[in-house]
């Protein structure tokens, strides 16, 4: 397994300069960054790549929020040929993996919702077509929302089936969002998983998130909360799991603290 984490989290931190702070974390363990398109907006590509490097650290994947599954034909044209252009920069700057997490609409009835299915399948198809001989390779997350197609175990493994070229990225937070459980959601992706976002709640009146007949909840530290990480490190050992495990948390500020004690539980883990 290869520790990752997400790069503005190195960033939003109060070092003197970036690579500071990058460093910081390659000195912990951490090998490799996951960027964030929403960055590019005001640091192109090739400098946010550099800015990493000069830490230690490797690029290790592009996540987009364009919607390449737009309900509006002109915006999904437009998404995927700027996704196409990520690519190409992607190959040139040795970033090998690309993950597209479209910002959908949430679905008004089931029609929307299969709608939406077949609208990912097309972006996902077409991506990951454009992507074959660069290598970069696509894959696909599961998210948090019932309202969304591409959230629930069954309709990932169905957009993954439609589209054999994808990987699939496991976001433990995520299944919990939607009431799954997800060492049996591992179970059933496994052949197919290439990395895992590593999120952990913890139950919070006052949390940011919410689910339906649930108490809110809030992101934590890696292993402060309740989900079951250290059943699914185990099953990762067992099966001899090699791919990147990314730390994220999804919390209201997060702190060096936070950031340093969700390295260590999972290197303890990932290395135990």
């Amino acid at each position: 397994m290869n520790l990752s984490m997400y790069a503005e989290y190195a960033v939003w931190l109060n070092y003197e300069n970036n690579a500071d702070a990058f460093r910081h974390f390659y000195d912990k363990g951490v090998r490799y960054a996951d960027m964030n398109d929403e960055v590019i907006e005001r640091l192109p590509l090739h400098l946010y790549c550099e800015q990493i490097r000069t830490g230690g650290i490797v690029p290790g994947a592009l996540v987009s929020m364009l919607n390449i599954a737009s309900f509006d034909k002109k915006e999904r044209e437009k998404n995927i040929a700027m996704v196409k252009g990520y690519i190409d920069q992607m190959e040139k700057l040795d970033v090998p993996v690309l993950m597209p997490a479209p910002s959908v609409r949430f679905a008004q009835n089931a029609d929307e919702l299969k709608k939406m299915q077949e609208l990912l399948i097309e972006g996902f198809a077409e991506v990951a077509e454009y992507a074959k001989g660069s290598g970069v390779s696509v894959v696909i997350e599961n998210q948090s929302s019932l309202l969304r197609a591409d959230s629930k175990a069954e309709d990932i493994q169905y957009i993954l089936q439609a589209v054999p070229e994808l990987g699939f990225v496991l976001d433990s937070g995520n299944f919990f969002c939607i009431g799954e459980d997800v060492l049996k959601a591992y179970e059933s992706f496994k052949g197919r998983m290439v990395r895992c976002h590593c999120k952990d709640w913890a139950y919070n009146p006052f949390g940011m998130y919410a689910k339906e007949n649930m108490p809110r909840f809030e992101g934590v530290a890696i292993g402060d909360g309740v989900l079951p990480l250290r059943e699914m490190f185990a099953a990762f050992r067992k099966d001899g799991f090699g791919g990147s495990v990314v730390l994220e948390i999804n919390a209201r500020k997060i702190t060096l603290e936070m950031l340093d004690k969700s390295v260590d539980f999972l290197r303890g883990e990932m290395y135990v």
